[in-house]
């Protein structure tokens, strides 16, 4: 009888051991245990600009101080301000595109309709 193999592109969690410690449980090499256990860049990626905006929000929406903010989120009041100084301009940014899409949608259409 096959037992069922895992996937390749799987995903596993190996909890708070180290990858040396999943490639000598697993019998494979460190790099192995690291590609199985890492989140795609992607995921990495968005999970850091919503981490991000949690603490723009935390601070700017609620209204918290830069210290009650730190605190909240167990990090450095530097760290903090950096995160949320680049998610206003993250913000920004999409606002901006925003607006271009429909002022250049707005302009195609009045092109089409005259045309």
């Amino acid at each position: 009888m096959m037992t069922k193999r895992p996937s390749v592109y799987a995903r596993y969690s190996r909890g708070s051991a180290t990858a040396k410690e999943a490639a000598t449980r697993a019998g494979t090499s460190e790099r192995t245990a690291q590609r199985w256990t890492s989140r795609s860049r992607t995921e990495w990626l968005q999970q850091k600009a919503d981490e991000r905006e949690a603490i723009r929000a935390y601070h700017d929406d609620e209204g918290n101080s830069w210290t009650e903010t730190a605190k909240h989120f167990r990090l450095n009041i530097s760290t903090v301000k950096q995160r949320a100084y680049r998610a206003r301009k993250e913000r920004a940014g999409e606002k901006c595109d925003e607006q271009v899409s429909e002022d250049t949608s707005g302009r195609l259409f009045n092109a089409l309709r005259q045309g």
